[in-house]
């Protein structure tokens, strides 16, 4: 028979959800009951005690430490630059390179060091220019892959390079984070699909069609074209090879065109409300809506220009209302974060990364602690431990 957990709430076997809190267990063929929890958090923790499973939740329960997951950042491209001499932006190239070359240690939004404090998922992308084709995109990939790689191993006693959720599990248990490679550009493929089988060796999760302009797969939010014919045949080609596909960036007429081709959830990794901030970086109403039927995910970007206009250090205020407003069209299950932490102009609250604590706190104060639970790891989570069995 199906296990089950009975807390204060009671947990059905049938169900498999918590009657009082609606969030779901897992479950084994051992029963575990607590019939004096006096919260279901408790049988939770008995949980991650007994069965070594400590990552239902959104907070370790054994340690009360908070769990991030952040669908995408520029991270790598910005300190690969510092340490080889390419600025990522004008502003780096004054600063000295010593203080933005390394992952541990660094001026930068994300380093090891800030992470400190939580149990952290960081999607790595690689940034991939418009402009780059042929053997130049490849390279460039290489390039920054290969400083993905040698940061890995230089820290390998506090970060990891995982592929899927039981990764992420893994990485957890040893008290690592967890790292998970992306891309931001089609343009990395160099028109030649045959390199879809290059990204999934190497762990690419994640892939976007393409940044602002207009690459051999499809054309970004800078332009109106849709997507080309490789673009059209590159789509099944990413979903059979289990790389999701990322529809930030996309202009509307490549997002409506993908949709009627995707047979796999999509996901727009730093995505915000076009409703409430009318940018065509953000997602309409009914874009938002397509990727809540299909069983996608999307992650609220902290760029100031994508939360509101004309304000220069935009407040709290702002990004909830982003939030509150994809919550109330069925997002509970679907909105996580998506900082594009190294990439944009942040308000001063949100960077660098530590400050992503905070904001649990405040999604927590606004929302409720299992919807800010949720945003800040549950559902990226689970969208992973879905799309990518482990690898």
């Amino acid at each position: 028979m199906a296990g089950a957990i009975v807390c204060a709430g009671g947990v059905t076997a049938d169900s498999m959800e918590c009657i009082g809190c609606r969030l779901s267990v897992r479950m084994t063929a051992v029963e575990y009951l607590l019939p004096d929890a006096p919260t279901c958090d408790l049988a939770y923790h008995a949980l991650d005690i007994r069965m070594g499973n400590r990552y239902a939740r959104g907070i370790d329960m054994a340690t009360e430490t908070k769990r991030m997951f952040d669908l995408h950042c520029d991270t790598l491209d910005r300190l690969c630059g510092a340490a080889e001499g390419k600025p990522f932006n004008e502003a780096d190239g004054e600063i000295d390179p010593a203080l933005l070359s390394d992952l541990e240690s660094n001026v930068a939004d994300i380093s090891l060091e800030r992470m400190e404090g939580a149990r952290w998922c960081q999607c790595f992308g690689v940034f991939m220019p418009d402009e780059l084709r042929g053997p130049a995109a490849t390279g460039f990939f290489d390039r920054i892959y290969g400083f993905f790689l040698r940061q890995m191993e230089r820290h390998d006693r506090h970060i990891v390079q995982v592929r899927d959720a039981a990764g992420i599990d893994r990485a957890f248990a040893e008290d690592k984070h967890a790292a998970l490679l992306t891309v931001e550009g089609g343009s990395v493929l160099a028109g030649d699909l045959g390199r879809i089988e290059l990204l999934v060796e190497r762990g690419v999760r994640i892939m976007s069609m393409t940044w602002n302009g207009p690459n051999e797969l499809a054309s970004g939010n800078a332009t109106m074209r849709g997507l080309t014919r490789t673009g059209r045949m590159a789509i099944p080609a990413l979903e059979e090879a289990g790389i999701i596909i990322d529809v930030s960036h996309l202009n509307d007429t490549g997002f409506w065109e993908l949709a009627h081709l995707v047979q796999r959830p999509i996901v727009a990794t730093h995505s915000n409300s076009r409703a409430v901030c009318d940018h065509p970086r953000n997602l309409t109403d009914d874009q938002f809506a397509f990727i809540v039927e299909c069983g996608g995910l999307v992650g609220i970007n902290f760029c100031k220009e994508f939360l509101v206009h004309g304000i220069s250090d935009p407040k709290p205020d702002h990004l909830l209302q982003h939030v509150d407003h994809l919550l109330n069209r069925d997002g509970e299950d679907v909105l996580a974060l998506g900082s594009d932490y190294d990439g944009a102009d942040l308000p001063s609250w949100l960077a660098p990364c530590d400050k992503m604590l905070d904001l649990h706190d405040l999604l927590a104060h606004e929302f409720g602690d299992e919807i800010a639970r949720k945003i800040c790891f549950g559902n990226a989570y689970a969208f992973l431990e879905r799309e990518c069995g482990e690898a």
